[in-house]
């Protein structure tokens, strides 16, 4: 007996999979092809964490729930299948019972980037007219679903183990259970070998033994509480796993030179990687240098580079939607700041230095937020005031706008299709709509997610008379097909703002990846520049 797959259905993901307490329940076998943004959901009872890159693979009958939409915007595909054994003997076939290779109850890989590639070609073509040649559809759609299989049948996870394995189920043991008594025969028995072979193996493979680096692991997570809160040094010892305040207190000062209450007054002059560019020109702002920031060269605003190489702070340099941990390790911080991907990142993170966390999304509260981890609230206040003076003027010059009836609309145009802005998110929503009073088409006030789907027909009836325009800028996919394709198109052509020549082409380095307090008076500029010139007479 053989299986066979067959395509069934293709949706792009709508804004049902980002809000929470949303269920969608899986009739077929699903595959989820995840190409921008982040969420968190419940499958099946386990908490999945899924990103950009990412291919979920889900039995019939699977049950997935939203629990968090993310700090950015969710965008990929849907993929139902069908599967039947094969009887040859028999000429027939008849339903077949698969099942995740893993055997869990999902699977989760991370696509290689030529597979990203096909997909992206694939679906450009789907928006294509076929001409009515409805088997090239379905050969199409079989290739890619047998694409897809290949990809969750290679990555296989290996049944068999070894000694790394169990090291590394060792420390997931100390992280989770870092507050409890811990000995180094509970670490070798988890291991599945000897005491003496533990104790030298993870030596070797993390430079020290492996009670010492279970009290740098708390001590990192007493730095963060330390930092992030205001509970006693008693607390904090318990919460951390030591015996009490005053071998907290010892230890602590043996492994960072301080004890714990001049630590707290002394956070700002640590050595800090920041995980944000908008984080790191934030604190600059400060008055606080970070030593390096992670930075992806093809999204960084010219403002901030130009601001890190004046201060000295380091560009680590890496890919889209990655953290190089390897890079942050090797500039030995002693503290990390941003927010993280994934949340297999943020645990790997929180075993290099302490980890804060927990960024807002928008410039004044991340400013606040900023202020007290680093006792700089004076500064921040100066900051706030010139921030809302920014925003008084710009609606002061903007006035025959915002007295009109006039709509303001923010299309992305992407690899794999178009999006447009919500009217209640953060970042640039913040400051288009909530801040500035912008009006938002009436036709678009549904969409609650940062960035929404799009269609053309969408763009049509939301018609606005004024249209930003951002050519979304990736790392592997280009968004100029589409771009050409909106061009060329008849809802195009007959947009208001487009006839009125009311559209402005904004970059995604400035008003996405740069939109922090130097390049928030940029966007103001560039906003009063552009629509104050377009008011009619």
């Amino acid at each position: 007996m053989e299986w066979i797959a067959q395509w069934k259905s293709t949706k792009a993901l709508t804004n049902t999979w980002v809000s929470a307490g949303e269920q969608h329940y899986f009739a077929s076998h699903s595959f989820i092809c995840i190409m921008d943004g982040k969420a968190t959901w419940n499958i099946n009872g386990q908490r999945v964490h899924a990103s950009f890159g990412e291919l979920i693979a889900l039995e019939e009958k699977s049950v997935l729930e939203v629990i968090d939409g993310g700090d950015m915007n969710l965008a990929g595909w849907h993929v139902q299948f069908d599967t039947y054994a094969v009887f040859d003997e028999r000429r027939e076939v008849e339903k077949y019972d698969w099942h995740v290779p893993s055997g869990e109850a999902y699977q989760k890989v991370q696509l290689p980037g030529g597979t990203l590639a096909s997909i992206i070609q694939h679906m450009s073509k789907e928006n294509k007219e076929n001409n009515g040649d409805r088997s090239a559809e379905w050969v199409g759609n079989q290739h890619l679903l047998y694409e897809l299989l290949n990809s969750l049948y290679q990555q296989k996870p290996k049944n068999e183990r070894s000694p790394e394995d169990g090291i590394h189920r060792s420390i997931n043991y100390m992280r989770e259970h870092y507050d409890r008594v811990i000995t180094r025969g509970q670490l070798a028995q988890i291991a599945g070998i000897t005491p003496w072979h533990y104790s030298r193996k993870f030596s070797e493979q993390y430079g020290k033994p492996p009670l010492d680096y279970l009290a740098h692991y708390r001590i990192y997570r007493a730095q963060e509480e330390l930092l992030l809160t205001s509970a006693t040094s008693q607390d904090i010892a318990k919460k951390s796993g030591f015996e009490d305040a005053h071998y907290f207190s010892r230890r602590f000062k043996q492994l960072k030179g301080v004890s714990p209450k001049q630590y707290r007054q002394t956070v700002n002059q640590r050595r800090m990687v920041v995980l944000s560019p908008i984080c790191a020109e934030m604190m600059i702002h400060l008055g606080v240098i970070p030593h390096a920031v992670v930075v992806t060269p093809i999204l960084l605003a010219p403002h901030q580079r130009e601001q890190f190489i004046d201060h000295g702070v380091r560009l680590l340099e890496v890919t889209q939607y990655d953290v190089d941990l390897e890079l942050v390790r090797q500039v030995e911080p002693e503290i990390i700041v941003g927010n993280s991907m994934t949340e297999e990142i943020k645990r790997e993170l929180r075993t290099i230095a302490p980890l804060l966390t927990g960024l807002h999304q928008n410039i004044e509260p991340l400013l606040d937020q900023l202020a007290v981890w680093l006792h700089m609230e004076k500064e921040a206040q100066g900051l706030q005031l010139q921030l809302k003076q920014q925003i008084i003027a710009a609606k002061q010059q903007l006035q025959p706008i915002l007295q009109s009836t006039s709509t303001v609309m923010l299309l992305r145009v992407e690899a794999f299709g178009y999006r447009y802005l919500g009217g209640h998110s953060y970042g640039i929503s913040q400051l288009l709509y909530d801040q500035l009073g912008l009006a938002l088409p009436q036709a678009l006030e549904q969409g609650t997610a940062w960035f929404n789907p799009c269609s053309l027909e969408l763009l049509a009836q939301a018609n606005p008379d004024y249209l930003f325009v951002e050519k979304r800028i990736m790392q592997h996919f280009s968004a100029d097909e589409n771009m050409r394709k909106l061009w060329e198109s008849r809802q195009w052509s007959e947009l208001q703002a487009v006839k009125n020549n009311r559209v402005l082409y904004i970059d995604t380095h400035l008003w996405v990846d740069g939109h922090d307090i130097t390049g928030q008076n940029l966007i103001l500029n560039q906003i009063i520049s552009n629509l104050t010139d377009a008011v009619p007479e």
